[in-house]
């Protein structure tokens, strides 16, 4: 049979022609590059798959066996910490504080990015210039002030005022974002539309806003990982358990049960779920974000 023919010689010769083409210093490159790879990945997957495994063991085995799989799996883990820490209530608030945030964060990021890129208006740089300059200071900083202002405002314990401030500290970055997208459409698009008589306000919902979505996916998922695991806003500003996020009740859960860790991971896990399942359902718009917004800026 000739090697035509056949296609594992076919193969064959063809990876040993690429090893030649490589050589050994090429080869030796390509190996130290995939060990690095697999080390990251190791590195990142196992802590979530160590999470897994203490949630599913008994707390003897826990003990005896911290860091291999499980022997059996022990769901009820799941159910008792979803009663004992009160997940339902928190997750209930987590995903409205969330989701309030992000339609604020979307609503109000967008004409501003749109103006910052389009709009000839005096002072247009100093005001790109705060925007970027409010990206490096941290809520921390501002913890008292914040406080003060939103104790005034009537904010504290009210899940609608905190998600007002959760989009006030994400606005800085998704402003610099949207805006990066803006600039790489052409202005042929909105001069068309303005010649048949299209509104700024219509340009931008109908024309611009469908050409950047990749970059609303881009902070949606930014945003929603931010607040989802935010601690330290929701400690601040929602003192009543009846409205608390999730990050407020695992704190509390461990700090009175801290010797139930089968429980603990159980919590945990079903706290990490959701930014897992979000950010696989939206990782080709995650990635075509990243990339397509970097042509021109």
């Amino acid at each position: 049979m000739s090697g035509a023919a056949n296609p594992s010689l076919s193969l064959g010769n063809g990876m040993a022609s690429h090893r030649r083409r490589l050589g050994a210093r090429g080869i030796l490159e390509l190996v130290s590059i995939y060990a690095a790879l697999v080390l990251v990945l190791m590195e990142t997957i196992y802590p979530l798959l160590w999470v897994l495994f203490g949630s599913l063991k008994t707390k003897q085995e826990m003990l005896s066996n911290i860091w291999g799989p499980p022997s059996s799996l022990v769901f009820q883990n799941y159910a008792d910490a979803w009663r004992i820490a009160g997940m339902g209530s928190r997750i209930v608030s987590s995903v409205f504080v969330t989701g309030s945030a992000l339609i604020i964060l979307v609503v109000v990021a967008t004409p501003c990015a749109y103006a910052l890129a389009r709009l000839r208006f005096r002072g247009r740089g100093l005001v790109l210039a705060v925007a970027v300059a409010a990206m490096l200071v941290p809520p921390q900083v501002m913890a008292i002030p914040l406080f003060m202002v939103a104790r005034d405002l009537g904010l504290i314990n009210n899940r609608l005022g905190i998600a007002f401030v959760y989009a006030a500290t994400s606005l800085p970055l998704s402003v610099f974002i949207l805006r990066s997208f803006f600039v790489t459409l052409p202005a042929d698009l909105e001069d068309a539309a303005r010649v048949d008589g299209a509104s700024r306000l219509a340009i931008l919902i109908h024309i611009m806003l469908p050409l950047i979505r990749p970059g609303v996916a881009l902070i949606l998922i930014f945003g929603f990982i931010e607040i989802w695991n935010d601690f330290f806003l929701a400690f601040l500003l929602l003192r009543d358990p009846s409205v608390q996020t999730i990050p407020l009740g695992l704190v509390s859960f461990f700090q009175q049960y801290d010797s139930l860790w089968t429980l603990y991971f159980a919590a945990l896990t079903i706290t990490t779920l959701p930014v897992i399942v979000v950010f696989i359902a939206m990782q080709r718009q995650f990635i075509a974000g990243l990339t397509a917004g970097a042509v021109k800026g």
